[in-house]
């Protein structure tokens, strides 16, 4: 049994190295072998092997005993069969787009499955440090491409694969401006590098505000200027990739963070020095308002320049998501998957760009899998909630979930591979802890 847990482990450690690198891999080895396709979906086939075994070490770990764990499989399961019914049943969707979109919504699934056996096994606790340190590790050396990115050659990624044609932009801008570039770094585009770097952000902001923490998550703890370094390279990487989303997220997973670890120590300093946080959030406010018709304001926070003859982003957006309302509310049943969302723009039967994960789903597969959906993230986050006090990782990770709800509102967030692996693995890791009544190390 512990070759057995090893090698899941193993699984779990390069699934976290390899889902950052996974566009920059796929791009540059398929230049060389062909087949790109199976190049991009090696990943999930592993995963859909990976879930049966996967289900029949929790039954031997008893894990059906526990209630939580039975009403997520209850919940996943449904989930899942849901998708497939679409894709057996439903004769107006892309076959092939209704299985790739299946699969992106799905997966979440299996690397929360993936996380929770691993919090299981005996050495549960020691995993989860090994796994948060790789993340913070390879979310370090993905930032610092990004930045280099910004001074190298535009067409660098060119040379390895991307294009177009291929699948990937190799050059992202903010309105399409050659002189206003935005770094992606080894993702898919500047959204999801942002996002990406929210969770090591914290973990490494966490660990360095306090040295026991520092020791709880990490297999060694980092020192100080170790970490400074660290929090300096992804920082200057989110703010490179101009994603307001990101940014606005990080925010509100610190002041979430900042919540659980002061408790009601922040609400009486909130109280008692209000005006301290007003004040600068007014000036701000003001002097957006104020100066909106600026070109730098224009470029860098409304991405809307007026010397542009692009579509403004923010009213395209609103003009999508409230098509995709109504389409819902007209179609409560769903399209079926691959009709929303990042599959929707390959779909020959075509489809919507939400650009809203929940309107994704809800478009999708209707507001029976939107409601199993939620249900599924509000019993993570509800366990996340009650071992936040005892546990650091998972105050980090309900940290990050605000983040990503949030951010969940503007993109589609968890389609892309790297920011859900990340998270969904993780969380089911503490999850796993909590679940198989371990001690956890803190």
């Amino acid at each position: 049994m512990q070759k057995i847990d090893k090698f899941i482990f193993y699984v779990a450690m390069a699934f976290i190295v390899y889902m950052p690198l996974h566009v920059l891999i796929v791009q540059w080895f398929s230049l060389a072998t062909g087949g790109i396709e199976v190049w991009k979906a090696a990943k999930d086939i592993l995963i859909v092997f990976l879930v049966p075994f996967l289900l029949y070490l929790s039954y031997k770990r008893g894990l059906f005993q526990n209630k939580t764990f039975r009403w997520l499989a209850i919940l996943a399961t449904l989930y899942a069969v849901l998708h497939l019914l679409f894709v057996a049943f439903d004769q107006n969707d892309d076959t092939y787009s209704a299985i790739v979109g299946s699969v992106y919504n799905i997966r979440l699934m299996g690397f929360l499955l993936l996380g929770i056996v691993i919090g299981s096994m005996k050495d549960g606790n020691k995993y989860l440090r090994y796994l948060l340190t790789t993340a913070v590790l390879i979310a370090t050396a993905v930032a610092a491409f990004g930045v280099a990115q910004y001074f190298l050659p535009p067409d660098l990624l060119t040379n390895v694969g991307y294009s177009l044609e291929r699948g990937v932009k190799p050059l992202f801008f903010i309105d399409d401006r050659p002189e206003l570039p935005r770094v992606m770094s080894t993702l898919k585009d500047p959204n999801s590098l942002g996002a990406y770097l929210i969770l090591p952000l914290l973990l490494s902001g966490y660990a360095f505000m306090n040295r026991k923490v520092n020791e709880k998550l990490f297999v060694r703890p980092f020192r100080q200027g170790t970490l400074v370094a660290m929090i300096a390279v992804m920082a200057l990487a989110l703010f490179l990739s101009f994603s307001r989303g990101a940014a606005i997220g990080l925010v509100l997973s610190i002041v979430t963070l900042l919540s659980i670890v002061t408790g009601q120590r922040a609400w009486v300093w909130l109280k008692k020095y209000w005006y301290f946080a007003l004040i600068p959030l007014l000036i701000i406010t003001i002097s957006v308002i104020a100066l909106r018709d600026n070109a730098i304001v224009q470029d860098y926070v409304f991405h809307a320049a007026v010397s542009t003859d692009q579509a403004d982003p923010n009213e395209k957006r609103i003009q999508l998501q409230e098509e995709a309302i109504g389409d819902i509310l007209s179609e409560p049943e769903g399209y079926g998957p691959g009709s929303a969302g990042s599959v929707s723009i390959t779909n020959p039967q075509g489809g919507l760009l939400t650009e809203n994960y929940y309107l994704q789903i809800g478009y999708e597969v209707g507001w029976l899998g939107l409601i199993l959906f939620i249900a599924i993230l509000s019993i993570i986050s509800y366990q996340l909630f009650v071992t936040r006090r005892r546990n650091p990782a998972s105050a980090v990770l309900l940290a990050a979930l605000i983040a990503y709800l949030f951010y969940s509102l503007l993109i589609h967030l968890w389609s892309n591979e790297a920011v859900a692996l990340q998270w969904w693995l993780l969380a089911g890791v503490v999850l796993g802890l909590k679940l198989s009544n371990h001690k956890t190390n803190v």
